[in-house]
């Protein structure tokens, strides 16, 4: 053998990389959660079920009957969450789940009534239980991961398209300081997903296309990402297809629940890249936005998406392409695509557009340059001029 063996060349033309999907949930779709939930509560032997519902959702139906259905085994339910999931709501969740003892948790509603479930679950499987303890957790500083899912399950019955049912991240607001902070870990996402599109059109129509926006924004990042595979890419831009036809559908006939059935879909696969590959921009400094002017994350992404788009295109160009054709508009601009879609469905497209005084962007702008996903940007954003110049451009 040679002691100096020949050096192996890397071919440019051959793309190389590595995935993790990580663990995902089990989805239960196009099913009626009354039925779906006892059922799996009873198939996991389950006898003191939390359930988490946003407080909008108390008097439905649907969350009244499977309540009901869980009979004895049900808990108190735990109702005091806030958009955006503040740190202090995921310490009085901590609290109660510590003081309840149960042994599964349902989750009815949208991402930040799922992102506080999760968060709560990695501050109990990690001993923390205040404020310090959980804020040493964000993005996997410690080290420390859940245990086997198995230990605390947790079920999401979502309401809305903000796909956190898949994220092996999540976020919560320091509310002190306006500054939104990631949690990460690889069992963090729950672990079953029930998809009833019959509850999901009983969510507002302005809030279901929002939603769905961020999913879109999920699908179009996971695209551009750095480190985008052939795998998610085929997730994403499949899911894209799927959120247009449903948010169309959607938009045009609110109580369709085939339409309803097609957004749930469209999620499932772009939200399978959450955590998977790093996302930019339009999330990081829609976490901002979100903290700081307290803008819901679907609307953060019909503001904020095509500004990126704009941003990114110098070093994106073909991939924007591939979005734009998914988009059904080839040899348009994918952010002129984007931007038009959501003008359609009848919601902002500018900042400018929300009470935001423009005043807000910078310090939005400063916030945002620790945001892991600002740094993970397509387009490097290394300055706050960078990050304020995308702001700009969604303001006019």
């Amino acid at each position: 053998m040679s002691a100096n063996p020949p050096k192996i060349e890397a071919d440019p033309a051959i793309g190389a990389g590595m995935l993790n999907l990580f663990r995902l949930p089990i989805v239960h779709y196009g099913c009626h959660a009354e039925e779906a939930i006892s059922r799996l509560a009873s198939e996991r032997g389950a006898r003191r079920v939390l359930p988490v519902v946003t407080s909008s959702l108390l008097a439905n139906r649907t969350v009244q009957n499977t309540l009901a259905r869980l009979g004895s085994s049900t808990c108190p339910v735990f109702s005091a969450l806030k958009p955006h999931t503040p740190l202090e709501v995921v310490l009085d969740l901590v609290e109660t789940i510590d003081r309840l003892n149960p042994d599964l948790i349902v989750v009815f509603g949208g991402g930040s009534a799922i992102d506080a479930a999760k968060i709560a679950r990695l501050a109990i499987a990690a001993g923390q239980r205040d404020r310090e303890g959980l804020l040493g957790l964000r993005g996997d500083q410690s080290g420390r991961r859940l245990p086997e899912p198995g230990s605390l399950p947790i079920i999401a019955v979502p309401t809305t398209l903000s796909a956190a049912e898949f994220g092996i991240i999540g976020g919560a607001t320091d509310m002190t300081t306006g500054i939104k902070h990631i949690f990460r870990s690889e069992t963090l996402a729950p672990d079953v997903v029930v998809y009833d599109p019959w509850l999901g059109a009983e969510t507002p129509p302005d809030l279901w296309l929002s939603t769905g926006i961020r999913s879109v924004d999920h699908g179009i990042e996971a695209v551009l990402s750095r480190d985008a595979t052939p795998l998610t890419d085929a997730l994403a831009l499949r899911g894209l297809k799927l959120l247009q036809e449903g948010l169309r559908g959607s938009h045009a006939q609110p109580n369709s629940i085939a339409a309803r059935h097609h957004c749930q879909l469209g999620v499932w696969l772009a939200g399978s890249t959450i955590g998977r590959v790093p996302y930019g921009a339009s999330h990081g400094l829609g976490h901002q936005l979100g903290a700081v002017a307290g803008v819901p994350h679907g609307i953060t992404s019909c503001v904020l998406l095509p500004a990126v788009l704009t941003y990114n295109e110098p070093m994106s160009s073909e991939r924007q392409a591939e979005i734009a054709a998914a988009f059904n508009r080839p040899g348009v601009k994918a952010a002129d695509a984007v931007r038009d879609f959501i003008a359609g469905l009848g919601l902002p497209t500018r900042i400018s557009q929300l009470d935001v005084p423009e005043e807000a962007l910078s310090r939005i702008a400063e916030t945002s340059l620790g945001n892991a996903f600002v740094q993970a940007n397509i387009r490097p954003v290394k300055t706050q001029a960078d990050a304020l110049a995308i702001l700009k451009l969604a303001y006019a």
